[in-house]
């Protein structure tokens, strides 16, 4: 068997790798499992120690997806351990447009782009020759076959390596990250079965270039952290009355206007570290619960938000949002009050200017006032339909809960939707987070001084699975967010106590590329085949031994 740490090597194992078209809940992530599997499977290390590789399931119904964890033992008796981790997943095609069919075909879809008409940037790369276009290329199928090529080739030379390699390879890190967090039960085990000390854990995602001022033609980005990411949600009910007598209620999206006009690009919200800032909440969804028409005031509305964090916990950010919810509500009151007021000026007096309390509760509250139906509740959440929309479902069990509940309006129930992330940022605070941020800025160094265009920041500023190296937070912070998540356990969860169990620092080592998820994605062939091997073999050595 042939030593693949080369960069023909490389190349040939991301052509067959992004062959197989894995795409997220598509069915096929199983196929690009087997093949990872079947990789290590045939490595005499693997023949002589299958206990070391694992192909496991990540979820108990569904599709039954799987990962593979291979585990390469140091020629010397150590428990040093380092993790390279990474995602066999990729988004759809259907912006490939007519050349969809092509894409999973990287040669094909780079020679057929040369008679499209492509952005610039895209067109001056492709007449370059040392880019290659196709579906998963950059992200993040290099990755995985720079990790696979380099277990093979360290495994050839297993009494020179004096760190322990263990590899995991997931499914759906496209989606809701169901491959890593169904993976933490296994790596947690096999951890602590082992007695490993993992002292870092490598992303293989690309380094993605990034433009902005003063930038020039842009830099190839590495970090050592990533961000956080939590979805709350505002559950508005109103006080019920019939649109021509609008003034003896109180409209929900009126109360869910407020909440929006409050929490869009909020720089209440802004979080950051190191100078780096990240994007504000933004609503991704905002609707009534009414399905047909009627004249009578929506009696309930929702709205959720993207919420990015490096520093705060979900039950910080679960308190911002009361706050929110309370000057929503006090204002949509109050808006309500003045338009009462106008309207009887007009009129000549008549009615009551509305005396209502308002209040806002968490889903931890409407839990316990819910209790004495939760017979009825667990019934109404075992039938709901297997294919629904994960957020949809916390949606449909907060109204439940309140129908339950008996809860009347104006008021704001705040909780969490799926997906959630913790955040992972390198505090300097252990000698494990010292060594592997010294570790990234001599090699980030080294290939800004030999390559240019390289540079090393604290944070990912989007999303991604080594978010789930452990919490660093306090148990109860991370309470917060099963708390008061609507169907916790049933359309979304976390092994907690894996989660707690691990506390590793993070960095990306992988290739280079651009345009991730467009019909455009492309791999920067030199670099992701030559300079990232190189980066990744040498910190695998400074990351080694005492």
């Amino acid at each position: 068997m042939r030593d693949h740490f080369d960069a023909d090597g490389i190349l040939q194992l991301t052509r067959e790798l992004v062959s197989i078209p894995s795409v997220t809940g598509s069915g096929r992530e199983n196929e690009a499992a087997a093949f990872i599997h079947d990789f290590f499977r045939r490595m005499p290390y693997f023949q002589e120690h299958p206990e070391h590789l694992l192909l496991f399931p990540v979820e108990e119904a569904g599709q039954k997806r799987m990962a593979v964890l291979a585990f390469l033992r140091a020629g010397c008796d150590t428990d040093a351990t380092l993790l390279l981790n990474g995602h066999f997943d990729v988004v759809d095609t259907d912006v490939c447009g007519d050349l969809a069919g092509c894409a999973f075909d990287p040669g094909e879809y780079t020679r057929r782009m040369g008679g499209r008409v492509l952005p610039g940037e895209a067109l001056r790369d492709l007449r370059t020759g040392n880019w290659l276009f196709g579906r998963g290329v950059m992200d993040m199928k290099c990755g995985l076959a720079m990790h696979m090529a380099c277990m093979e080739h360290r495994a050839s030379k297993r009494d020179l390596l004096r760190s322990n390699l263990l590899f995991l390879a997931v499914p759906d890190e496209e989606g809701d990250s169901a491959g890593m967090r169904g993976s933490l039960p296994v790596l947690a085990s096999f951890i602590a079965r082992n007695s490993l000390d993992v002292r870092a854990a490598l992303s293989g995602e690309p380094a993605f270039w990034v433009h902005g001022p003063g930038r020039g033609t842009g830099e190839r980005v590495f970090f050592t952290g990533t961000t956080g990411k939590v979805m709350p949600m505002f559950f508005c009910i109103e006080r019920e009355a019939h649109a021509g007598f609008c003034f003896d209620g109180l409209n929900a999206a009126s109360i869910a206007a407020e909440v929006v006009s409050r929490m869009e690009g909020s720089p209440a919200f802004l979080d950051g570290v190191g100078g780096e800032v990240l994007p504000p909440p933004v609503c991704l969804k905002m609707k009534d619960l009414r399905d047909a028409y009627s004249v009578t005031l929506p009696e309930k509305a929702v709205a959720y938000f993207n919420v990015l964090t490096v520093t705060r916990s979900p039950a910080e950010v679960l308190e911002m949002c009361r706050n929110v919810a309370s000057q929503a509500l006090d204002a949509a009151v109050s808006r309500q009050k003045e338009n009462v007021r106008a309207f009887a000026e007009r009129a000549g007096g008549m009615g009551a200017m509305p005396d209502w309390s308002t209040r806002v509760l968490c889903i931890d509250d409407l839990a316990r006032m819910a209790e004495p139906s939760r017979g009825e509740l667990d019934t109404f959440m075992s039938g709901l339909p297997a294919d629904m929309d994960a957020r949809e479902k916390g949606i449909a069990i907060a109204n439940r809960m309140a129908e339950l509940a008996g809860i009347k309006g104006p008021a704001v129930i705040i909780g969490f939707l799926p997906p959630y992330y913790p955040h992972r940022i390198n505090r300097r605070a252990t000698d494990k987070e010292r060594r592997l941020r010294a570790v990234m800025e001599r090699l980030c160094g080294m290939a800004e001084s030999d390559l240019g265009n390289v540079k090393l920041v604290e944070c990912f500023t989007g999303i991604m699975d080594l978010s789930y190296m452990g919490f660093q937070g306090s148990r109860k912070e991370l309470l917060a967010l099963a708390e008061n998540m609507p169907g916790w356990g049933r359309i979304f969860s976390l092994p907690m106590e894996d989660l707690l169990s691990l506390d590793v620092p993070i960095a990306s080592l992988g290739p280079a590329g651009k345009d991730a998820h467009k019909d455009t994605e492309r791999l920067e062939l030199d670099f992701s085949l030559h300079a990232a091997p190189a980066m990744l073999d040498m910190a695998i050595d400074l990351l080694s031994g005492p």
